[in-house]
């Protein structure tokens, strides 16, 4: 192949790879994620366990096997001790009273109701409890890529972006905390993070919002994980 040919082919590739187009990518990412958090304290989500409002106060109960370790089958039992993990854990934290109310096989049940503190941060997502906080704000478009969409065709175009996280409260920044839900310590610090935005493309200049880095929702790691 002629060398001019080859430079080129490396600077279309280049081209298509660093999003070099006029789609206003940043402007329209950022209202994406302010209109679907408008409270600006809801991008991100740290998931508590499967209690609904309505479900509270609420009283804990064991499963057979929730001790063993994680496996496909056994995604039940280890949800539901991950949750009793979680309601202990935001006690400490003032998120929940917790009362003693008996036991069964040796192992004790608590009765949890949300403080005032809970209710603040609630969020009811798929009937859970969830705690959210912060506003993802985009700093800068980084390249754009564009691929097959495996399931139904199509093109779907990846935007990766720079961003950090705003509105941070305090209880967050804890350590214990954002580990928990192996969360950076640069969103905790506000400091840039890396991370993807992806539309399905239809039409000439036509996007189609998929998803991207607001609104996560995340389990905590176990008690009995591994590091």
């Amino acid at each position: 192949m002629n060398k001019r040919w080859v430079i080129a082919l490396w600077g279309l590739m280049i081209l298509g790879l660093t999003g070099c187009d006029s789609y206003p990518y940043k402007t329209d990412i950022q209202e994406i994620y302010d209109w679907n958090n408008q409270t600006g304290n809801k991008a991100i989500c740290m998931i508590i366990g499967n209690v609904s409002r309505t479900m509270y106060p609420y009283t804990t109960y064991h499963m057979d096997g929730e001790d063993l370790p994680f496996s496909d089958e056994r995604l039940k039992p280890y949800y539901n001790r991950l949750k009793n993990e979680n309601l202990h854990f935001f006690t400490e934290r003032g998120f929940f009273t917790e009362e003693w109310v008996g036991e069964t096989d040796g192992k004790p049940l608590y009765r949890y109701d949300l403080t005032d503190l809970g209710q603040q941060y609630f969020d009811g997502f798929r009937n859970q409890t969830n705690f959210c906080f912060g506003r993802i704000v985009v700093d800068s478009i980084n390249r754009t890529k564009d691929g097959i969409n495996g399931i139904g065709g199509g093109t779907i175009r990846d935007v990766y972006i720079t961003y950090h996280v705003e509105n941070i409260p305090d209880w967050v920044k804890e350590p214990a905390v954002y580990q928990r839900y192996r969360y950076s310590e640069k969103l905790i610090t506000g400091e840039k993070l890396s991370g993807m935005h992806s539309y399905r493309v239809v039409g000439k200049g036509k996007l189609k919002s998929i998803g991207g880095v607001n609104g996560r929702y995340r389990w905590a790691s176990s008690d009995y994980d591994e590091d």
